[in-house]
């Protein structure tokens, strides 16, 4: 079992990501539009899922297939956009020339990559969608060419998710027969049928139709979640796995386990586990597809490249370099799937000696579960998308091509021996160097976990490395493995102090026979007692054989393995050097001289041989047992052995003897062991001696006859010797010749047949002249265009087709300069009145074409149609010499109407500005002249009567005297502000640091009044109208200084910096950027732009003196001099002006 992804959450179909709903995610091609078309016309609107579109489209031309897609269905068709999220109900359709994914919930699109590799938009896709969303896809491929979408169909497959392709109806069909041929494929049917599965699932109580939990249907069917790992239904279901497969699935991990089973319930639309149950009882079919639904084998070569590189130039080195000449390197892939891995390490190996010169010899094993995967593995032949992460160089190097694609070179293939096997019960390989075992623990529990890594470490030799997935490590068995390399999780074996065995597994789920019992119970088939009566015995069986089953090996006449039953370990491993199952290499030596007698005896014999009493070590205690050899009598392909392995009694323990422990008894049995080893080698000795003298009698007669004829023969051999050398050696050249003819014309047909299409499917017409401009032939478009026969045209000369009309001076001069040497000419044109076709425009190129076979010289000629261009053409000048008379036209009346507009302006302007000057008139003068009468005269009454005033009388008098004060402040403001927005503005070059020091001196006493710092940092120097910016200053200092917090002396600070245009927040422009920030009492920030108005003040006229136009000057200045001011404040913590003024 294999994943390419990390398994870090646990997911099933109501357990769904950041998008809650299932995701219809669809892939076409060639032909795609109609079928796609048809699919979401049958599709009702409410399915509560999503449903994202990738067709193969040109990069070339804006797509309006979303708008075509929206006419067959009700629901919203949108082309996708970047980070687009998701909604049901909806189509997504790909942009042209851009690549889509999901990431985080949110459609992704980004733009083709320039690289000489094939695009697969599909796949890429489909493997997204895989990872992000897992059982939550569905993937449908549709009509298309070539075989993008097959690794994505894998990755939805691999993680739970529905799969459907098209049938026959697919007008090309590659694609989805590339799917259905990789085995990934739920479904084939057609669109319309396609999309009334999709309708039925989506009512399914596993699927969220709803953009919602499962809500009132959850009830009424079983869940991942729901179903606990005790659940009769499930246990049922694992036995009849490890009945029909031989395979304990009860030691996987449930909630993996169990989401494979809800699936395969999804297709069969069932709603409850015991229901599943019932038709696998019915189907054994199903039972084998859920066997292989749970067998994930995904793989690819160089998965992980930056692993491969670690070990390509890191470990693989370090451990061809520890071996001796003649020893072998041993490694073992487990879950090796189809056997890419396994090819990817090979080929990394023969790339390591062919660089560094060595010679090691290399084996290596690769095992899985999967019978179907090693069968493949073993062929080694992949198509061109599972080749993807093959380089071109390794590609030519270490493949050949095959007709389904490619096959692993022969010299990589002898280096891999494949095998099914079991790593949690079969007995491992041992003495290897190097273990790589990708992504199976992730699916184990812990005790099949560390049962595993134990074996592992029981395999390893003292120096061994194991390499697991990104998601996987060792777990709590640190005391049989340090770690080598976090990154590349590869683990060093420890040297454990314990003895070197095997961990035993028990089983989650105990076999009783009571429980396939009931699987009998509860069928409810009428059948006779004589049937009741062999299927319990058959139960009892099963039971009994799984339970006392001896150790045993069955092996052919060349005495290699076959099978292997029951715990064979203690008997049999796999021997140093090239890779073997031959039962006397892998037998423990002490067996092996007693095993060859028996095998011998039993083939000779046809009959059943036991030897008994030989003894061996078993983990430091001497044990005795017996082998029994059994020929099987059936009908098989060649004669089988069954050999039995049975042990009879332990002798004595090795650690507890004690030096006295020699005792005559020891001896004696030790010598009659001896001796009736010794009786029985001679007896063997003795036959075998008699059957040599037999055969040699016999040998010696036939030799004698051989000697006779042979010298008889030798006469005639010398004479035929010559002979046959001569003929073989013209045999070879012939046949070399004929290889190299037969190529030739097969390649030469390819020719002929790609030309032939060509000229047949090109629009434009097409014929082919000989040397005396003769038509030797033309093409289908020529006849259709010309409306002419064959017979009217092949063999007539060219100048006599239908009226004469290629009888032109110009066209014959260039076809005779083509004749006499010129190799071709381009975009000729004729105008002609065509006889059968009427007045057109024709273009016309030529080339010459050199038959060397024939030495024959033919012209092409190509016509094509340009009347219509021709017309387009004239009509577009003729429009755009329209276009330029109505833009003349247009463009007058427009300055014209512009100028009539802008002379009134600047007169209405003129009008405004004296009658501005006049009111700036009447407030310097008429209107502040009583004022200052008022003021004078209540001063002069304050100073002379004020004895003879009331006090109520001199606070009127006082009140009077500010009231007049304000009123000139506000007149006086009123006048500063009309100044600056009408007065000459003179820009100049000035250092505002000068102007800063001239404020400080105006503000002096209030400063030293309130203690204030003015803290002034280098200024720019800037073109600016000075006058302004004194005012600027002044206002905005003054403000500080006013607004400061009672108690705290102000606190003020400008500076500045100059800012480039890419920082500017004035468009494309550099910006001198000065900052006044004080300590004051501030603001609150929604107040920033009301502060900038004329007469809005934040505070009443007691709390604060002031008329409310001070900031709304600094804005009038810095507008003058096409600048940006802001303001930000927080309340009691002062307040900061950000003014940009443009660098001139």
């Amino acid at each position: 079992m294999k994943q390419s992804s990390s398994y870090k959450k646990e997911f099933h179909p109501l357990n769904l990501p950041k998008n809650d709903f299932p995701i219809v995610a669809i892939g076409a091609s060639a032909g795609g539009l109609e079928a796609v078309s048809e699919l979401l016309k049958n599709l009702p609107p409410d399915t509560g899922m999503v449903f994202l579109y990738v067709q193969h489209l040109s990069p070339d031309h804006k797509s309006i297939l979303s708008s075509l897609l929206a006419k067959t269905t009700s629901m919203k068709v949108q082309e996708a956009t970047n980070k687009e999220l998701m909604h049901p109900n909806n189509v997504y359709v790909i942009p042209p020339d851009k690549e889509m994914n999901i990431v985080d919930g949110e459609i992704r699109i980004t733009p083709r990559p320039e690289t000489p590799k094939v695009n697969l938009p599909i796949d890429i896709l489909f493997a997204s969608l895989a990872e992000t969303h897992k059982e939550n896809v569905i993937g449908v491929i549709l009509s298309g060419s070539a075989t993008d979408g097959t690794r994505g169909m894998k990755a939805i497959k691999r993680e739970g998710g529905l799969t459907f392709a098209q049938d026959d109806t697919a007008k090309f069909s590659s694609m989805p027969k590339s799917a259905i041929a990789a085995g990934v494929v739920d479904f084939v049917l057609s669109p319309q049928k396609i999309a009334q599965e999709i309708s039925h699932l989506s009512k399914h109580p596993f699927i969220n139709s709803n953009g919602n939990k499962i809500g009132e249907n959850l009830h009424k069917a079983d869940s991942a979640a729901e179903i606990e790992n005790t659940n009769p239904d499930l246990k049922t279901i694992l036995q009849l796995l490890h009945k029909t497969q031989g395979v304990d699935f009860s030691q996987y991990k449930m909630t993996t386990i169990k989401r494979r089973i809800l699936r395969r319930m999804l297709l069969y639309k069932i709603k409850s586990l015991h229901e599943y149950v019932t038709l696998l009882r019915e189907k054994n079919e199903e039972v084998n597809i859920l066997y292989q639904d749970l067998l994930i084998n995904v793989t690819s070569f160089f998965r992980e490249t930056e692993t491969h590189q670690y070990l390509k130039t890191t470990l693989l080195p370090r451990l061809l370099k520890s071996k001796n000449p003649d020893e072998p390197l041993r490694i073992w892939v487990v879950a090796c799937a189809t056997g890419e891995e396994a090819y990817s390490i090979a080929i990394t190996l023969l790339e390591i000696q062919s660089s560094k010169f060595t010679n090691i010899p290399i084996q290596i094993f690769a095992t899985d579960l999967d019978a179907n995967a090693i069968a493949k593995a073993r062929i080694g032949e992949y198509s061109i998308n599972e080749l993807e992460e093959v380089s071109p160089k390794r590609l030519q190097r270490f493949y050949t091509k095959s007709p389904n694609g490619y096959r692993v070179a022969k010299s990589v293939r002898d280096m891999c021996v494949f095998a099914q096997h079991n790593v949690l019960n079969d007995p491992p390989f041992a003495r290897v160097d190097f273990i790589s075992c990708c992504n199976l623990l992730i699916y184990l529990d812990t005790a099949a976990q560390k049962r595993s890594i134990a074996t592992f470490h029981y395999a390893l030799n003292e120096s061994g490395f194991l390499m697991l997935g990104k998601a996987e490590t060792v777990g709590q068995s640190t005391q049989l493995f340090s770690s080598f390399n976090k990154k590349y999780k590869i683990y060093a074996r420890r040297n454990h102090s314990g003895t070197r065995s095997l961990p035993s597994l028990t089983p989650r789920f105990a076999k009783q026979a009571q429980v396939e019992g009931n699987y009998f119970n509860e069928r409810k088939i009428q059948k006779s007692s004589l049937a009741d009566n062999a299927g319990l015995d058959k139960a009892i069986d099963t039971v009994l054989l799984s339970r006392f089953m001896p150790a045993s090996v069955v092996i052919n006449e060349q005495l290699d393995i076959l099978q292997f039953r029951g715990t064979t370990d203690l008997y049999i491993s796999p021997s140093t050097g090239k890779a073997s199952l031959n039962i006397l290499k892998m037998t423990r030596p002490e067996i092996a001289f007693e095993l060859r007698s028996a095998i011998s005896k039993a083939i000779k014999s046809k009959q059943s041989v036991r030897k008994v009493g030989i003894e061996i070590n078993m983990n430091e205690v001497m044990r005795s047992i017996s082998i029994e050899v059994v020929p099987l009598k059936i009908e098989w392909e060649e004669p089988v052995l069954l050999i039995l392995f049975t042990e009879q009694q332990v002798v004595e323990t090795i650690t507890d003897r004690s030096k006295d422990s020699k005792s005559s008894s020891a001896k004696d049995r030790r010598i009659k062991k001896l001796e009736e080893e010794l009786a029985t080698a001679r007896a063997d000795m003795l036959v075998l001696i008699h059957e040599q003298e037999a055969f040699s009698q016999e040998l010696q007669m036939v030799n004698e006859e051989v000697v006779s004829s042979n010298e008889e023969l030798q006469a005639i051999n010398e004479e035929l010797e010559t002979s046959k050398e001569e003929i073989e050696s013209a045999n070879e050249e012939l046949t070399t010749t004929n290889q190299e003819l037969q190529t030739r014309n097969e390649l030469l047909n390819e020719s002929y047949e790609y030309s032939e299409a060509i000229a047949a499917t090109i629009h434009e017409s097409m014929i082919v002249l000989d040397k005396d401009l003769r038509v030797k032939t033309a093409n289908k478009s020529f006849y259709k265009t010309f409306a002419v026969r064959p017979e009217q045209t092949e063999g007539a000369l060219l100048y006599e087709l239908g009226n004469r009309q290629w009888d032109i001076q110009k066209l014959r001069q260039q076809l005779e300069e083509i004749i006499s040497g010129n190799s071709q000419f381009y975009d000729f044109e004729v105008e002609h009145e065509f006889e059968t076709i009427g007045p057109k425009v024709m273009l016309l190129n030529a080339s010459r074409i050199t038959q060397k076979a024939h030495r024959e010289q033919l012209i092409l000629l190509s016509i094509a149609d340009i009347t219509e261009i021709k017309k387009l053409q004239q009509q577009l000048q003729q429009m755009e010499i329209e276009k330029e008379k109505t833009k003349s036209t247009l463009l007058e009346a427009t300055v014209r109407k512009r100028t009539t507009d802008l002379i009134e302006s600047n007169t209405a302007l003129e009008k405004m500005n004296k009658e501005l000057e006049a009111f700036t008139y009447l407030s310097s003068h008429d209107l502040q002249e009583p004022l200052r009468k008022i003021q004078t005269f209540t001063q002069r009454i304050l100073e002379k009567e004020s004895q003879n005033l009331s006090d109520t009388g001199r606070d009127y008098f006082y009140r009077m005297q500010n009231s007049v004060e304000r009123m000139r402040t506000l007149i006086q403001d009123l006048l500063t502000f009309s100044r600056i927005s009408t007065a000459d503005r003179e820009f100049e070059l000035t250092d505002l640091n000068k102007i800063i020091e001239d404020v400080r001196k105006d503000q002096k006493e209030v400063i030293e009044e309130k203690n204030a710092t003015i803290e002034v940092k280098e200024l720019c120097e800037l073109t600016i109208i000075p006058f302004q910016f004194h005012q600027l200053f002044q206002n905005l200092i003054s403000n500080a200084l006013k607004f400061s917090v009672p108690g705290i002396p102000p606190h003020v600070i400008i500076k500045s910096e100059i800012l480039s245009a890419a920082h500017s927040p004035l468009a494309h422009k550099n910006v001198c950027h000065l900052t006044i920030s004080d300590n004051g009492i501030g603001f609150e920030q929604h107040y920033a732009e009301q502060i900038f108005e004329v007469f809005q003040k934040l505070h009443g006229k007691d709390e604060y003196e002031g008329t409310g136009i001070g900031l709304a000057i600094v804005k009038k200045i810095v507008e003058n001099h096409n600048g940006l001011i802001t303001a930000t404040s927080e309340l009691g913590k002062g307040a900061t002006f950000d003014i940009y003024l443009p660098v001139r």
